[in-house]
This record gives C-alpha cells, structure tokens and sequence, in this order.
C-alpha cells in the first residue's frame, strides 16, 4: 500500500493539483483551434477529440472573444480529464494496491510528458500555418508538417516511459505490476496513434490546399 506522506495543511489541495494540473495542460492543445487552425488540428490530432471540443465550445459559444477563448481551454481540458479518468481506471486494475484516487494522482502526474507533447504539437500546427503565410515553400511546409513532429514524439515517448517507471518505483509498484504499468502506457500511446496522431502524408495532401485557398481567401 503507498503511504500517503503529506502533512502540511495544503495536502489536500496538492492532491486536487496533482490531478487538475497535468490534466488542464494534457487537454487544453484540443480545444484551443480556431476556424483557420481547426482543420490543420483535425490531421494532428485525432479527429473525434477536436470534434467533441468543438461541439462544447459551439455549446457554450458567446460574442465575448475572452470568454470564448476561456471556454476553448475548458472544452479541451474536459476532455483530457476524460481520458485520464478512464486510463486511471485501467492503470488502477493493473496495480490494485491503493485507492482509485492514488491511481488517478498517478495516472495523471505521468501524464506530464505527454501534456507537454500535445502542447508543442499545437505549437508546431501554428507555425506551419504562419509559415504558409510568410510565403514559405510546399517542401519547406511539407517537412514542418511531416518530419519534425517525430523527433518530438519519440522523445517524449521516452519520456513517459521514463516517468511510469521511475515513478511507479518512487510509489511502491513492486514486481510485475510496474511492467504492467508499462504496457498501459504502451497501450495507451498505441491507441494514441492509431486514433490519428500526427499528419499523414495523405491528409496533408488534402489539407494544404485548403490551407492555402484560405489563406488566399484572407
């Protein structure tokens, strides 16, 4: 069983944080795409998660551009609390020694990598936009939007990896079950990937010329 070993009277507290906080940020890059940006998301991400963002935020759509944006975060980051509720669920079968919300803390403070991912992932979606706009050439785009995102994915996959296991020791995982927390955490970038993370080379085929009949549109 891990011993719980806070003692300050903000434990509590810390332990919503260690929840909310790598949750918000795991989120928030599907919620953040605006009309020019929203298809280029679509081939980053997994559509169905930019689509469930977009329909809160059509839901709770209003004239206020600080509002909007506010509501954009939130759509995004309710739909990574989602994620993480239901992979702390799993990770919380393979472990079985503590209680759900342990499982939860744990789930999402190894999470952090991956949140990171996701946000330099929308970073370079708006610089593959802004460089379409500066004039830059289709190879030049085409390597932004293909190639450089892998280096960055599997760095940060070591990463995660790296944090399921060093963690899972910090927390008394002992035996097969940090193996296990492992190949959940395979799994779940699997799933990841096979859900439509990353561009491929047929969706940008598609995209770039949307991309550029709305710039020239603009």
């Amino acid at each position: 069983m891990m011993e719980d070993t806070y003692t300050t009277p903000l434990a509590k507290w810390s332990r919503v944080l260690e929840i909310f906080i790598p949750g918000y940020m795991f989120g928030k890059a599907w919620g953040i795409a605006n009309e020019g940006t929203v298809d280029l998301y679509r081939a980053t991400f997994p559509a169905f998660l930019i689509n469930m963002a977009e329909g809160i935020k059509a839901a709770l759509h209003t004239d206020s551009h600080y509002l909007q944006l506010l509501f954009a975060t939130v759509a995004g980051a309710a739909i990574g609390f989602a994620v993480i509720l239901l992979l702390g669920a799993v990770m919380h079968f393979v472990m079985g020694d503590r209680k759900y919300i342990d499982s939860l803390r744990f789930t999402s403070v190894t999470l952090i990598p991956i949140a990171v991912m996701n946000g330099t992932l929308s970073h370079v979606s708006n610089t593959v936009l802004e460089s379409l706009g500066m004039g830059e050439s289709v190879e030049a785009l085409t390597q932004s939007a293909l190639q450089s995102p892998r280096g960055q994915i599997a760095m940060f996959f070591v990463f995660y990896m790296t944090s399921l296991w060093m963690f899972g020791k910090r927390t008394g995982v002992k035996g097969w079950r940090r193996y296990g927390v492992l190949g959940v955490g395979i799994g779940f970038m699997a799933a990841y990937f096979a859900c439509g993370l990353m561009i491929t080379t047929g969706e940008w085929e598609i995209l770039l010329p949307k991309l550029q009949a709305a710039l020239a549109a603009h």
